[in-house]
């Protein structure tokens, strides 16, 4: 005969049993996006197509496979160190001459076991150095990718690298759109390139805007090497659009004159390396504060990427040192940190 009494019971049994372990609500994982400007990420073979002769064994750089093996690891050591050692999940990468580079660098202790993949396409710039995309599988899964076209042909006779527009999903659940960039230099001034920094500028932004009229609520991250500081005119109209949604410029919480910046050169720090956010993306705040989207960033420094200079500034350790010393970038990465 069925045990009557045990089934009369049953429910008292369970409800002790649901008190008596509580139900955890998942706890949010952390996402991180990164940009690194790798500063002459060069093989040691004369690409006759590119201007790169100063990177072989017999150009200025002094360019041996012993001195390029040693600069891939000091750049493997960074990225692997950001995150508390985590790596980041996305990362943007500028100044990579080529492909085979990017394989070596992701080949490096610390990067190999951390099961990272890559999108990457040959720039139109004449040094050869191309714009790309690290990404790690179990965090991103990219759906579609494109470059977008920046033309300086009206300001300059020479080429400048495209942006690179990936589209893809995060955390297994949410559909992101990066942008990476590396926009013309100001080598030969700064008001003299600025049309070329303005052309890329508008480059993006008409996609962003063609981006926002399909769905307001997209999630968006532009970052790069922007080499214009957050204000100038360039990124402000990148930031501003009277058609579509602005973006948050994480940048814009460092202080330049208190040492906060990302670049160092002639006594001044600079904010070129910047992450830019849509407004969706504050759902996804570091602290919760849906307000402020770009709560979790950070401009990377640890002691032994920087050197002293002669006024007791801590800067960047350079690629190559005027000594001949092989350092890391004279560019800082910054990563972001949001809770998904």
């Amino acid at each position: 005969m069925p045990n009557t009494a045990f089934w009369r019971s049953l429910p008292v049994l369970l409800i002790l049993v649901l008190t008596a372990v509580p139900i955890q609500a998942q706890k949010p994982r952390t996402f991180c996006i990164a940009f690194y400007n790798v500063e002459n990420l060069f093989d040691n073979q004369d690409d006759p197509k590119t201007e790169d002769e100063e990177f072989t064994a017999e150009g200025k750089a002094r360019w041996t496979t012993e001195r390029m093996n040693e600069k891939v690891r000091n750049i493997a050591r960074v990225i692997a160190a950001i995150n508390e050692g985590n790596g980041p999940d996305v990362l943007g990468l500028s100044e990579v001459e080529n492909e085979a580079m990017l394989k070596t660098l992701l080949r490096q202790g610390g990067l190999d076991r951390k099961g990272y993949r890559y999108l990457h396409a040959d720039s139109r710039d004449q040094r050869g150095i191309d714009v790309c995309l690290v990404y790690r599988e179990k965090s991103f899964r990219p759906i579609s990718y494109r470059l977008l076209p920046v033309d300086v042909s009206a300001y300059d006779s020479r080429p400048t690298r495209d942006i690179l527009m990936v589209t893809g999903i995060a955390a297994q659940k949410d559909t992101l759109h990066l942008f990476v960039n590396h926009w013309p230099s100001r080598r030969g001034g700064r008001e003299v390139t600025a049309p070329k920094r303005m052309a890329a500028a508008r480059v993006l932004r008409r996609t962003l805007d063609s981006l926002f009229a399909r769905n307001p609520e997209a999630l968006v991250v532009a970052m790069g090497d922007f080499n214009d500081n957050p204000g100038d005119a360039s990124v402000n109209h990148l930031q501003y659009s009277p058609r579509s949604e602005d973006l948050r410029n994480c940048m814009s919480r460092f202080d330049w004159k208190a040492g906060q910046g990302t670049e160092f050169y002639q006594g001044s720090w600079y904010r070129f390396i910047q992450i830019l956010l849509s407004p969706s993306m504050g759902r996804y705040s570091f602290t919760g504060d849906e307000s402020d989207p770009c709560s979790g960033i950070h401009i990377f420094r640890p002691d032994w990427i920087l050197k002293e200079d002669s006024t007791g500034q801590r800067i960047p350790r350079r690629s190559v040192e005027q000594d001949g010393t092989i350092g890391y970038s004279d560019h800082l990465p910054v990563y972001l940190l949001l809770r998904w």
